[in-house]
């Protein structure tokens, strides 16, 4: 497997064989990012499809020292934003139903545990539904990719404050969609709330 910086060359440089080894390594995340800020299947197709396309585009002004990671999701959360504020008004509300299916696909639960899980991951989608285009975008980024506060900042061109700030705003909004009390003292609720089992 290339290191970060070879793959940023190649990029660079538009080579076939290593923009391909590149698109294998990220398309899951940035679709299932894209699937989560927009909800549905296609939308998050197109985005994917997208963001690739504007990698493409831009690659031969990349810096050498470029965080690749960093820059891709910024790319892929900037895309996202662009979509969902181009929404017609009276568009059907974003639904997150392909990610309960999703989140479940070979996990071989039992019957029990299944519909367990479905109505947990349906209580955070709706809650999800709830948030900002903004909000959605850091709590994703911070608990479905595992990004640190400072990646995030970065990402979104956001000081580290704020986005400290926009995430406890968002645990105190999540918390009263889904009536949780004990948000401070309880360590499973973050946990809850970001769809983890």
């Amino acid at each position: 497997m290339r290191s970060e910086r070879d793959l940023v060359r190649g990029i660079k440089q538009r080579d076939p064989g290593i923009f391909e080894e590149f698109v294998r390594r990220y398309q899951q995340r940035i679709y299932f990012t894209a699937l989560r800020m927009v909800g549905g299947r296609d939308d998050a197709l197109d985005v994917a499809q997208e963001v690739f396309l504007k990698i493409w585009r831009f690659a031969p002004q990349l810096s050498d020292t470029v965080m690749l990671e960093r820059w891709v999701y910024r790319v892929a959360v900037n895309t996202c934003l662009d979509r969902l504020r181009n929404r017609a008004v009276h568009e059907q509300r974003v639904t997150y139903d392909n990610l309960i299916l999703l989140s479940l696909v070979e996990q071989g639960m039992n019957p029990r545990d299944y519909a367990k899980k479905v109505e947990d991951l349906n209580h955070v989608k709706n809650a999800l539904a709830e948030l900002t285009d903004r909000q959605r975008a850091i709590f994703i980024l911070r608990h479905f990719q595992n990004l640190k506060i400072q990646d995030i900042a970065e990402i979104l061109s956001t000081p580290v404050g704020t986005v400290k700030a926009t995430l406890h705003q968002t645990f105190l909004k999540l918390r009263g969609i889904m009536g949780i009390s004990d948000l401070e003292t309880n360590p499973t609720t973050e946990t809850k709330m970001a769809g983890q089992p």
